[in-house]
């Protein structure tokens, strides 16, 4: 069984990772028809809106639906998938964070109080602040990590530095605005929620922070 499969109901194909032997890098990677016998997919419940629990029973795969060229060489494979993958998810909650920044902006401006916009006390300039600096370290180390993958140059510390700092900036971006926009933000139609929702969501996804600090720490190591 495999857990938090994004969009597995809607896939044709699922790329499955297996293990091949006992040894740590003894995984391999299978390509599966996702309507083949024993394969279902099912909608987790909550606001993961997007993620599936995928179960395999008695599921045969040709050999020829191994990916690369012989056996052990899944991991490899994975890991230069992903490190392509991660500045796209670090993209994503960029535009997230550039988001919630404008609606806080906009909010600060049109919200009055006391005869004034919102954006005139110095305490909510502050997490409005706060906000940008989330903004602005996700979205340069997130530059960062496409321009080492773009021009060739070793990326992999930059990439896991991008993962790491952009799932922090997005929750702390959205905790900041909701100190802007105090009770409204919490209307889950006006929007902020769902970004909350998604910054949660994505803070852990395909690595923490911590995971990936480490990741950074050993390719800098070497």
């Amino acid at each position: 069984m495999k857990v938090f499969v994004g969009d597995a109901t809607a896939a044709t194909h699922l790329v499955v990772v297996v293990r091949t032997g006992d040894g740590p890098g003894d995984l391999g990677l299978l390509l599966v028809d996702a309507r083949a016998s024993g394969v279902n997919a099912r909608r987790l419940s909550g606001f993961l809106s997007w993620q599936d629990e995928v179960t395999f029973e008695g599921v045969e795969v040709p050999a020829a639906d191994l990916l690369g060229e012989r056996e052990g060489q899944g991991w490899m494979a994975l890991e230069r998938a992903l490190l392509r993958a991660w500045p796209v998810l670090c993209a994503y909650m960029v535009g997230g964070c550039q988001a919630v920044f404008e609606m806080s902006v906009a909010h600060s401006q049109q919200r009055v109080q006391f005869g004034v916009p919102i954006g005139k006390f110095q305490r909510v300039q502050d997490h409005v602040i706060r906000l940008i600096n989330a903004l602005d370290s996700a979205r340069w180390t997130t530059a960062e990590a496409l321009w080492k993958l773009d021009t060739g140059r070793p990326a992999t510390d930059a990439v896991h530095l991008a993962k790491a700092v952009t799932s922090e900036g997005y929750l702390e971006a959205c905790n900041a605005a909701h100190e802007v926009h105090a009770g409204q933000g919490s209307l889950t139609e006006y929007g902020l929620v769902a970004h909350t929702q998604m910054s949660r969501t994505l803070f852990p996804y395909l690595g923490d922070p911590r995971w990936h600090k480490r990741r950074m720490a050993d390719a800098l190591r070497w």
